[in-house]
């Protein structure tokens, strides 16, 4: 099995090097797709990590890069993705029909407010926030509640809760979230 994190607007931390490391110690194959091409960068904060994300790379061009990992595996896949990361994640997974593609989990995937259309290609998991600056969680939740194959968890932590970079990081919900992904990935 191969599993593809999508990192969050952070691009390659010491956190997502952690997760990778303990993934591919207990599964076969894991590939990192980042905003920055797998470059490390340092942010003095989450708005410039953000504006760096936005000239550097985009959305659009993000979901390109996820696309173009599914295209290129050889197994089966499992998608991992972390805000802009769930959200390209989400986007990809409309456009494929790919019966390699397992599950596709997803947190704090804040753009998926605008793409309420996709209808997934496989099993998903998203994890929201318990709330979110630009939107009502409660109204996605409502809007993606009769996807089928779309299974949505409220969370009590703040959109960033898994990474450490983040003003809203959680030690409690990244280790809770991260034995559960072991659990369900494993």
């Amino acid at each position: 099995m191969q599993i593809i994190i999508i990192t969050d607007i952070f691009g390659l931390t010491t956190d997502i090097e952690l997760l990778a490391a303990s993934l591919s110690i207990e599964l076969a194959s894991v590939t990192v797709i980042d905003p920055y091409e797998g470059y490390k960068q340092t942010f003095i904060n989450e708005q410039a990590a953000y504006d760096t994300f936005m000239t550097q790379c985009g959305h659009e061009r993000y979901i390109t890069a996820v696309s173009s990992a599914i295209e290129l595996s050889e197994g089966e896949v499992v998608l991992l993705g972390f805000s802009a990361g769930a959200s390209a994640a989400w986007k990809a997974i409309d456009r494929h029909s790919n019966p390699l593609i397992k599950h596709c989990i997803g947190f704090y995937p804040s753009q998926i407010r605008n793409h309420l259309d996709v209808i997934p290609c496989c099993p998903v998991t998203l994890v929201f926030p318990c709330e979110e600056k630009h939107f009502e969680v409660d109204n996605i939740l409502s809007a993606l509640a009769p996807l089928k194959q779309v299974h949505c968890i409220k969370t009590n932590f703040y959109h960033g809760f898994m990474n450490s970079l983040s003003e809203n990081y959680s030690l409690s919900g990244a280790t809770f979230f991260n034995d559960k992904i072991r659990n369900e990935i494993g």
